[in-house]
């Protein structure tokens, strides 16, 4: 995928205290999202590695339901 990562930064998110990294696309440079590199609680660990993409950057192509 053609997705490059930013440097990892502590934000507080609603669901506490992240530190997240911006992802954007390595063509034209948007920030598309973020993925969450490390959680501060226990019962947000789950979220470590995981990535979130803006649905603003989603594109609908044909073939899709």
């Amino acid at each position: 995928v053609n997705v490059g990562c930013g440097q990892a930064e502590e934000r507080v998110l609603l669901t506490g205290l992240h530190a997240v990294a911006d992802i954007y696309c390595e063509c034209c440079k948007t920030m598309l999202g973020w993925k969450y590199e490390y959680a501060f609680e226990s019962s947000q660990k789950y979220k470590e590695g995981k990535f979130i993409i803006e649905l603003a950057h989603m594109v609908k192509e044909n073939g899709w339901d």
